[in-house]
Order: C-alpha cells, then sequence, then structure tokens
C-alpha cells in the first residue's frame, strides 16, 4: 500500500522555515527603531492585547466593563515585533499559495485552450473531408455517367460482349 507524500505539509513547512528568517530581522528592525517601535510594534500589540482579554473575559461569562491593563513598553514591543514576524510569516504563506494557485489556473487555461484548439482543427478538418466526399461523389456521378453515354454509344455501333455498368464498376 502506498501512502500520499504530504506535500503540502512539507510545503508549508519549507515556506514558514523560509520566512524565519525574515521575520525574525524585521522584527529585530522594529525593535530598534523608534518609529517602528512607537507606531507599528506598539499599537498592535496593545489591541491585541486588549482584543484577547475582552475576548476571555466573554467566554469566562463576565458581562461588564472590562478594565485591561495595559502592557508595559518592553512587553508590547516584544508582542508587536511578535506580531510583525508573524504576519511575515503569513504574508509569504498566502503570497506562495497564491502564486501557486494562480500558476495552476493559467496552466489548466493553456490546457483547456490547445485542447480547444485541438477540437476546432479537426472539426475543420472533418469539414474538409465532407467537402471533398460530396466533390468525389459529384465526379463520380459524372463519370458513372459518362460511361454509360459511351456504353450506349458503343452499343448503337455495334461492338457487342460490352459488359454492364454493373460489372464495370465491379473492376
Amino acid at each position: 500500500m502506498v501512502l500520499a507524500f504530504p506535500a503540502g505539509k512539507l510545503a508549508y513547512l519549507a515556506i514558514k522555515q523560509v520566512s524565519k528568517p525574515v521575520a525574525k530581522a524585521v522584527a529585530s528592525g522594529a525593535k530598534r527603531s523608534d518609529f517602528f517601535k512607537n507606531y507599528v510594534c506598539i499599537p498592535p500589540a496593545r489591541i491585541y492585547n486588549w482584543s484577547q482579554t475582552q475576548i476571555k473575559m466573554r467566554f469566562l461569562g463576565s458581562t461588564g466593563k472590562v478594565k485591561v491593563r495595559e502592557l508595559s513598553e518592553d512587553v508590547a514591543v516584544e508582542l508587536g515585533a511578535q506580531l510583525i514576524g508573524e504576519t511575515t510569516i503569513f504574508a509569504v504563506a498566502a503570497g506562495t499559495l497564491i502564486f501557486e494557485y494562480t500558476r495552476n489556473v493559467n496552466a489548466s487555461e493553456r490546457k483547456e485552450a490547445a485542447k480547444a484548439a485541438e477540437m476546432q482543427q479537426l472539426h475543420d478538418q472533418i469539414g474538409e473531408m465532407g467537402l471533398q466526399l460530396e466533390q468525389q461523389s459529384a465526379e463520380l456521378r459524372e463519370l458513372r455517367r459518362y460511361q454509360g453515354t459511351l456504353h450506349t454509344a458503343l452499343g448503337k455501333k455495334g461492338v457487342k460482349d460490352l459488359p454492364s455498368l454493373d460489372e464495370q464498376t465491379r473492376l
């Protein structure tokens, strides 16, 4: 019994391994830069923390307003950098999937176009053969008519032992 090769899982792991260094570089750059730290890392981390706390409290049955403790700058930068890294990994994986999907669709369209062209070519050939058959049938009718005329003319001149038209067509 042959087991299916987990190509999808292997591709996912390869994409994740390739994009991890990119994500780490983006995250470390975000930690060093004040602009990234203040405008890219900290706000998403605080929004993420607030959302996560609100959702957890709703699942625990809290119906009132929940006060969410704000993250410290170091923790927010670390969480923001982690979010940026995961977003980078996700973006690379999604981009790869979109690329593969588009490539497969294009290949499928090319195959369909080739198949349609081949079908059209066969259809055209059949049409040409039909016309050629009609032309040859008309020529054959004309030759038989001419043969009949010759047979009649030779019979009137006294040529004997002429084969009949049916016998001639069998030869």
